[in-house]
């Protein structure tokens, strides 16, 4: 496996590509590519650890299906130089990330048709608002490229932030009750430790589904007591009303920051594995649909040709 990590920006050590690729063996000619999953991980805009459950672990589940997977670090308040974080930075950062993928494709053996992304938490917000607005101008005006460079061919959504409108009802409801204060999440990214609503709308993915919308996959857990899940309710409602293929997993345990499942500090604890750790496969099933469609075997609806109704009067 070739791992390797790429600075994104010139003169900045803090945004960075890590990349988890498999490369063919020497008696392989002509290497077909694969496709991709750039992982996304969480930390409140706070931080973005790599090497954390959301991270590094996530690719690999990926890399060892034959994707090529990739992990993006992008700007954050605990490494990005003063003034660096406010959005949609983060946004560029995954644009410069796609960009990337696509100058080394051959070298990497990546099908650039076929990219997908995956984000926890903050993560999840970032890969959602990717998902629902490559189109809006901003990534495709900065490098100067057609807005589908930046399409996704699935995003996967896991606890993420899709409705900041509804998230800081929940918090101002809730203060003093969640784990720790996510004000000073929102210094980071909009400047200001009360955004107004019209603000906090607009960074919203769940605000701006389209019919262009690529398929998305979301999964998060009931007991979440630090992101309401309505972020993921709410989100899968506006993609059922624009017709975009979605598949909504709420599992009854899990909190916040189940990552893949397992026990966080036990990984090897089977007897401490999660029920939402079954998120992993139906993401994997899901994903396979969207980058292998023939693999998809739809059902026929059991109505079809039957006459059972009444005639109408």
């Amino acid at each position: 496996m070739k791992i390797e990590t790429i600075k994104l920006w010139e003169g900045r050590d803090d945004v960075e590509l890590t990349t988890f690729l498999t490369m063919p063996d020497p008696f392989i000619s002509e290497p077909e590519p694969k496709p991709a999953v750039i992982v996304v991980p969480g930390g409140a805009y706070e931080t973005c650890p790599r090497h954390g459950n959301e991270g590094d672990p996530v690719a690999m589940t990926f890399a060892a299906d034959g994707y090529q997977a990739f992990v993006l670090e992008y700007s954050v308040s605990s490494r990005a130089p003063e003034g660096k974080t406010l959005f949609p930075a983060q946004l560029l950062d995954f644009g410069k990330a796609i960009m990337t993928i696509r100058e080394h494709a051959k070298e990497w053996l990546v099908d650039t048709e076929r990219i997908a992304i995956i984000g926890f938490s903050a993560g999840g917000h970032l890969c959602g608002t990717l998902a629902t607005r490559w189109n809006d101008g901003l990534l495709s005006e900065r490098f100067g490229v057609p807005s589908e460079v930046f399409k996704p061919c699935a995003a996967m959504l896991l606890y993420p932030i899709a409705d900041y409108v509804i998230q800081k009802r929940y918090e101002r409801e809730n203060k003093g009750k969640l784990p720790f204060d996510l004000s000073h999440s929102d210094l980071t990214v909009f400047g200001t430790t009360e955004p107004d609503e019209e603000t906090l709308a607009d960074a919203s993915p769940a605000r701006h589904v389209t019919s262009d919308c690529p398929p998305v996959f979301i999964a998060a857990a009931k007991d979440d007591g630090l992101m309401t899940p309505e972020n993921s309710l709410v989100m899968a409602l506006e993609l059922q009303k624009a017709g975009i293929p979605y598949e909504l997993h709420m599992f009854e345990h899990g909190d916040h920051g189940f990552a893949l499942g397992r026990h966080i500090f036990e990984a090897y604890r089977t007897d401490k594995a999660h029920a939402c750790a079954e998120w992993v496969p139906l993401a994997k099933t899901f994903l396979l649909y969207h980058v292998a469609p023939e693999t998809a075997e739809k059902e026929r609806s059991p109505f079809e040709g039957m006459d059972f109704m009444p005639p109408a009067e």
